[in-house]
């Protein structure tokens, strides 16, 4: 029994020094930037397997760890699909090991650790070889590491990633990206509340990752605020060829404009905010003469507002009243077409809401100055694609 205990104490006090060694995502971003990573028996043409063993022996990390024993000692069950070797564990999470295609990574739609790794071919004969690991519970949850292999010195020197000159619309965004598992796209993608992803696509030349297109998955919205019937953006009547953010409030929390064109000049433009939970337009503008404006409001209570208006073909104005993207309420300003006398010239009333107090009409008397919105607008080209994304 006495035996038993002890081993049983060494084997935890081995467990426990052995978790030590391995690196967070915060170590080895304090480091690698810095240090040259030399490959044993890299030689002229080594797969990512080989380049991710030099990476692991310079940083430990418990999930490459996880991967590359599945590397050289593939588990009981584990599958070829094709050219890719496919481990399956019974805790929701899968390896995938593909040397031909130059992709390995270690996937869960749990809060395990997970990471991928590819290799890109130079046409010099070197390498580009990245891993990503995502870390849940670390400071630095997620991390990307970029490294130039040398075939003559078989060494990984550290490089500038196309994610390091990449700015997001607002600096607010929560980034993601993404190595190819098949192709050689680089993906870059910024993520904002209540909004659809925006993935920006890098093409590999064989020298350097050149940026392409801007895409957005397939999203629904109301074609105005308290609507029933959703549209699809990428199956509607118009063709949004330019997307743009703007932070109205300065809180990181931007709304979405996009734009159909013709000839190169916009002919139809609409803004997209959240109510209740859906994505809506809270204002359009046409080169039939819609206009949309923002004006700000008085600050109430720690929301700072804004007024967004626009004005249709029959004279009528619509205000919706914003805090970050979000819609608190909306308010009409429509002609008096059954007008009983020439003093009823106006009919001004609450459209949406949540019934708040604040709710109120005389919001029209309070609007402050206009903002600048074509000042604020950087548009980009756009590809809704096939992919489907709820909001």
């Amino acid at each position: 029994m006495k035996k038993t205990l002890f081993s049983l104490l060494m084997l935890a006090i081995a467990t426990s020094m052995s978790a030590k060694t391995f690196y967070s995502n915060s170590d080895i971003n304090k480091q690698w930037r810095t240090k040259t990573i030399s490959v044993k028996n890299g030689g002229q043409t080594p797969d990512v397997v080989t380049l991710l063993k030099a990476f692991h022996q310079a940083f430990p990390a418990w999930v490459v760890n996880e991967v590359l024993e599945q590397a050289d000692h593939p588990a009981k069950g584990t599958r070829q699909s094709g050219t890719a070797s496919i481990f399956d564990a019974e805790d929701d999470y899968r390896i995938l090991i593909d040397r031909r295609n130059g992709y390995v990574d270690l996937s869960s739609q749990t809060d395990i650790s997970q990471m991928q790794a590819c290799v890109w071919r130079k046409d010099n004969g070197h390498r580009i070889f990245a891993v990503t690991i995502y870390e849940q519970h670390d400071p630095v949850q997620n991390l990307l590491c970029w490294y130039d292999y040398d075939p003559a010195t078989q060494t990984m020197k550290p490089e500038k990633s196309p994610l390091d000159d990449f700015k997001p619309a607002v600096p607010q965004a929560f980034l993601g990206w993404s190595l190819p598992m098949k192709g050689t796209d680089f993906t870059i993608s910024e993520y904002y509340p209540g909004l659809p992803s925006i993935t920006h696509v890098y093409k590999w030349d064989k020298k350097q990752f050149l940026e392409g297109e801007t895409q957005m998955p397939n999203f629904e919205y109301m074609p105005s605020v308290g609507s029933t019937h959703a549209e699809a953006a990428g199956h509607c009547n118009h063709v949004w060829s330019h997307y743009a953010l703007a932070d109205l409030t300065g809180e990181g929390w931007p709304v979405l404009l996009l734009e159909e064109r013709e000839g190169g000049e916009m002919t139809e433009r609409i803004m997209l905010a959240s109510y209740k939970g859906n994505l809506c337009v809270v204002a359009t503008q046409s080169s039939l003469g819609e206009k949309m404006s923002v004006y700000q409001l008085p600050q109430r209570k720690n929301n700072k507002r804004v007024a967004v208006q626009h004005r249709d073909m029959a004279g009528g104005y619509w205000y919706s009243i914003l805090t970050g993207n979000n819609v608190m309420f909306t308010v009409s300003d429509l002609p008096n077409f059954s007008k009983a006398s020439d003093e009823d010239t106006r009919v001004i009333s609450i459209e949406e809401g949540f019934g708040g107090d604040d709710e109120t009409t005389e919001i029209i008397n309070q609007i402050g100055d206009w903002i600048d919105l074509p000042s604020m607008l950087t548009w980009r080209e756009l590809t809704i694609t096939d992919e489907e994304e709820g909001i």
